[in-house]
């Protein structure tokens, strides 16, 4: 009986190989799966008495044949699509289910008293696998059958895409992504009536959409001039969805004259947030060795691998694909990544890996490099660990690092990526270093293709030039990536031609050799992204880039400019950055909960490919950093007779031998006075010197009034009120040991657009908001500042808000929480709530609590509040994030509501004394990432999140062995299902004592 059952489920459950049914499809096959695990409860009673009749079952292929059918009809290709005259339906898996599972129940008998009281109920079995739709409709059929019909037909259409298989993965993105708009607003529909029956009629008889469906089917399947635009589909349903809104209406029109909305923006395709997978092409033998090596249960000494190679050749990519390999993840107790180039700071390589298996608190972070390291050893000692070191250059280098690594004799190992074979001799002196190959000429030029053709079309003669140009670039990954980058979207033969001819055919195994070829990627960008990817010289070798920073920098230095739309300046310079992404000149680094890019960087050689770009063009943008490694004092800071000096000169860029460093290195000395010394220093725009801590704000500085960006550290103290000097600035970034106050005349500074204090409760001017009123239009970020009246003030002027940080006292004394209102800001994405209230009962929520719709990002902490109050978060329709952290909530038992969550794609829970958790799937219809974190209490995973069909992770860290084992068997279970998208991460180093 149980292969019987389990051979059905796994029948139904391979129906979902296909990711793009519609909304009610998924929903239908999954409710048979359900439907079949409950029978399989209630028939372990049973036992089987025909063997004969069961035999025929097992050997019968109808229901898998069915099945096969509508997977065939669903991923059909070329022009076959043409030849379905009727499609099969999944309601005839349903009439087969209850056919089996009736002749189960015949062939297997239980109690003979049991079975006279049931009357033999087979005939019932059939209702048992009508959809779950089917079983819900109520009163409301006849006028939501109209509204279906609708809906239904453009899920249609749309899903007709893809009976051609060979998408690529951005149009496959683009094509669910019009799948999940739809399913939106057919919910959002819901409850509208039509009113309108001549129009509802115009509408069904519409063939625009089916017309440009086929019309780019068929540009897929025969070659044509042009490549296919999906924008079109996206144009049409806009116009379609905008049509059932006219022919509908939830309250009666009070105007005759009426014009539906615009539904263009819902179902515009932003490919920011959608990345090209990424092409591993080759090393595919020596991936596969090197996994072998690192999971080895037969070597348990340390073990250090190397991986050896020149710039460009794919090491990093090799080690990253192995590092994030899911037997590795599962392999290893810990692990961790830094990236060591030609100039490293060791304390700061030190805290990385530190934070990467325990928590860093402000003792750790205050120790010395040998105390540092020590605590490295403490926390790796007795643990299975995974060490990557990155681009490490010398042997001192692994000295430094070496001695912090135990020797536990468990199978732990070390990975060095390195171009130099000595250094891989010196850290693996009774082992063979890796020596990575050049690529063939098959799979250079695989590698092409996958980069160059992501449109979907090319010619004969293209495919021939791209092979020529593959052969020129010999072998070398980084620079067939680049100059792929370079033809991907400009698809005329003359150009292809063009590069081809350019190319240079004589390059071998000189790295300064191929840096003519990948300068072709520079000459042909256009102007206006030139200084962008030259700005990349300014910061530090193998450093990952915050493209929050790197924006407001870039819109500092005056290189983006408006594009005639709508968007903002920090919108244009994302797609600027794209651009550069999309052209291979910048690898995307870590990404953000909702798919966005977070990190950046740029390869070593395209970095000295910009910093000879620059000093050739006399390139120098108004960027000064600190540079500690350069830094030095005439004098001892003891001694008060002289001010220490800092320097800001006007060259910067055009210092190959030692380009400036950045403002994430740490440094723990602390300036009084700063005397800042300048040949032309006024026209600074750019000043980042974060990396030491001053005593105090430095007036000094208020002299640079072209400053469009200041970031710095100070110990205490308030920035003066002549701030406002500073009549240019727009981006202000500071952090102190103490509160501190907001100047009042900062308001007067109408460029602001960033006033980011990343530290303490700090508060506003009250004399400020009561004298002049003044709109803060082009303010995009506010954070942290204290929730008090004259933020409420501020708060009201600045009606384009995006990101708000909110630290302060938010509770009353009773346990109610409020904050300002906020319900205006209709741009807010994202906001952080801060308590800084000692409380120690469960709170609620104030009754004048109204989150605008366009939140999207919402972090609690300390609030305190019971589990019952979490239904208004649960009500905020666009949520996707939702980071409940250190007392955040409070009590032992959360319930979610029926309607919860409706787009939440992460959640994080830190810190809770949560114990029991009360949730399904159709809470959290869209969940993809679930992070519980120190939550000891929590007894287990609701066991639905296994049906929730989006969910990627399950990550867990500190939490009890019952809640771990519930994660495990929600996993065990979806795989014995034939779902193997699941992922589980357990991070053991936070794990309670």
């Amino acid at each position: 009986m149980d292969i019987l059952f389990r051979s059905m489920i796994q029948e139904v459950n391979s129906l979902l190989r296909y990711p793009y049914w519609l909304p009610k499809e998924r929903s239908q096959i999954t409710y048979y799966s359900q439907q079949l695990r409950s029978l399989v409860k209630e028939f372990h009673r049973y036992q089987i008495t025909d063997q004969g009749h069961i035999s025929e079952l097992l050997i019968d292929p109808t229901l898998h044949i069915l099945v096969t059918r509508i997977l065939e009809y669903k991923n059909v290709t070329r022009l076959e699509f043409f030849k379905f005259e009727d499609p099969p339906n999944l309601a005839h898996v349903g009439d087969r289910l209850a056919f089996e599972v009736t002749h189960i129940y015949e062939a297997s008998k239980q109690d003979s008293t049991k079975r006279e009281k049931e009357n033999s109920d087979s005939k019932h079995f059939s209702t048992r696998f009508l959809s779950n739709s089917d079983h819900n409709r109520g009163s409301t059929k006849a006028c939501k059958s109209k509204m279906d019909v609708l809906f239904d037909r453009l899920f249609e259409q749309v899903n007709k895409l893809l009976r051609y298989d060979d998408w690529l993965p951005f149009e496959r993105c683009q094509i669910s992504f019009y799948s999940e708009k739809l399913k939106y607003f057919s919910e959002a529909f819901a409850t509208f009536t039509i009113t309108d029956e001549n129009f509802r009629f115009q509408l069904t008889e519409s063939v625009e959409l089916s017309t440009a469906i086929r019309s780019i089917l068929f540009s897929k399947y025969v070659t044509s001039s042009d490549p296919p635009d999906l924008t079109r589909v996206g144009d049409q349903l806009a116009l379609e969805v905008a049509g059932i809104y006219k022919a509908s209406n939830r309250i009666v029109r009070k105007t005759e004259e009426w014009d539906p909305p615009d539904f263009s923006s819902h179902f515009y395709f932003e490919k920011k947030y959608i990345q090209e997978v990424e092409a591993f092409v080759g090393f595919q033998a020596e991936a596969s060795d090197l996994l072998q090596q690192l999971v080895s249960i037969t070597k348990k000494q340390l073990q250090v691998i190397c991986i050896v190679g020149m710039a460009g050749l794919g090491k990093t990519t090799l080690a990253e694909r192995l590092y994030n390999d899911p037997y590795v993840v599962s392999y290893f107790y810990a692990r961790a990544w830094i990236t060591c180039s030609q100039v490293y700071n060791k304390r700061d390589l030190l805290l990385t890996l530190v934070s990467s298996v325990v928590e860093i608190t402000d003792d750790v972070s205050m120790m010395d490099d040998n105390m540092l390291a020590h605590a490295l050893y403490r926390a790796l000692k007795g643990r299975r660990y995974l060490i990557v070191i990155d681009d490490i250059w010398s042997k001192e280098a692994w000295d430094d690092f070496q001695i912090s690594f135990p020797n536990d004799i468990n199978g732990s190992k070390i990975l060095l990526t390195t171009r130099i074979k000595d250094v891989a001799v010196h850290a693996q002196p009774k082992g063979n270093p890796h020596c990575l190959r050049f690529l063939t000429e098959e799979e250079s030029f695989d590698l092409f293709k996958k980069k160059a053709f992501i449109m979907g079309y090319y010619s004969g003669q293209m495919y021939s030039i791209g092979k020529s140009i593959a052969r020129k670039c010999r072998e070398l990954p980084l620079a067939i990536v680049v100059i792929a980058g370079l033809l991907k979207t400009n698809l005329q033969m003359s150009w292809w031609a063009q590069v081809d001819e350019a190319v240079s055919s004589y390059i071998l195994t000189d790295e300064n050799q191929y840096i003519d070829t990948l300068a072709l990627s520079y000459h042909h960008l256009p102007q206006h992204l030139r200084p962008c990817f030259l700005s990349f010289g300014a910061f530090p070798e193998d450093h990952d880039i915050p493209v929050c920073k790197l924006t407001w920098l870039w819109i500092a230095e005056g290189f983006i400019q408006q594009d005639g739309t709508e968007k903002s300046l920090e919108d244009v310079a994302e797609d600027y950055l794209m651009n550069l992404i999309g052209r291979s000149l910048v690898v995307v680094g870590k990404k953000r909960s909702n798919g966005a890019i977070k990190m950046c960087r740029i390869h070593d050689l395209l970095r000295d490919l910009g910093l000879k770009k620059a000093e050739e063009e006399n390139f120098s943008p108004d960027i000064y950093w600190y540079n500690k490694h350069t830094y030095s004092c005439p004098h001892s800071l003891d001694d008060s007779s002289t001010k220490p000096q800092l320097f800001l000169s006007t060259n910067v860029l055009n210092i190959p031998s030692n380009p400036c460093c950045s403002c994430w290195e740490v440094s723990n000395s602390s300036v009084k006075d700063v005397l800042v010394i300048w040949d032309t220093s006024k026209l600074i725009r750019v000043l980042d010197i974060s990396s030491i801590e001053l005593l105090a704000f430095p007036c000094e500085l208020l002299q640079l009034v072209q400053l469009r960006y200041l970031e710095l550290r100070f110990r205490s103290g308030n920035p003066p009120e002549s701030v406002s000097n500073l009549r240019e600035l727009q981006t202000l970034v500071m952090s102190s040991r103490t509160n501190m106050i907001v100047p009042k005349n900062i308001w007067k500074i109408t460029t602001l657009r960033h006033l980011c204090i990343k530290t303490g409760e700090n508060h506003v001017s009250i004399s400020d908001v009561e004298e002049e009123a003044i709109l803060m239009e082009n303010l995009y970020t506010m954070s942290l500042v204290s929730p008090t009246r004259p933020c409420q003030d501020i708060l009201a002027r600045t009606r384009n808000l995006k990101k708000l940080g909110l630290c302060g006292p938010l509770t009353t004394k009773s346990g109610e929480m409020k904050f300002p209102d906020i319900c205006h800001l209709k741009h807010l994405k994202t906001l952080k709530l801060l308590n800084t209230t000692a409380l120690c009962k469960a709170g609620r929520l104030s009754d004048s609590i109204i989150f605008p719709e366009t939140l999207k990002s919402l972090t609690v902490s300390n609030t305190y509040l019971d589990w019952k109050e979490a239904w208004i978060f649960e009500m905020i329709p666009n949520l996707e994030v939702l980071k409940l952290k250190f007392h955040a909530f409070v009590g032992r038992d959360w319930e979610t509501s029926t309607e919860a969550f409706p787009r939440l794609k992460l959640l994080k829970l830190d810190e809770l004394n949560i114990l029991t958790w009360t949730a399904s799937r159709n809470h959290f219809p869209e969940l993809q990432r679930l992070q519980i974190c120190r939550c000891p209490y929590l007894m287990e995973i609701p066991e639905d999140f296994g049906n929730i069909w989006t969910l990627e992770w399950i990550e867990l860290s500190g939490c009890s062995e019952a809640a771990t084992s519930s994660a495990r068997n929600i996993q065990r279970e979806q795989e014995s299902y034939g779902n193997d998208w699941l992922k589980f991460l357990l991070n053991p180093a936070l794990a309670p004592s």
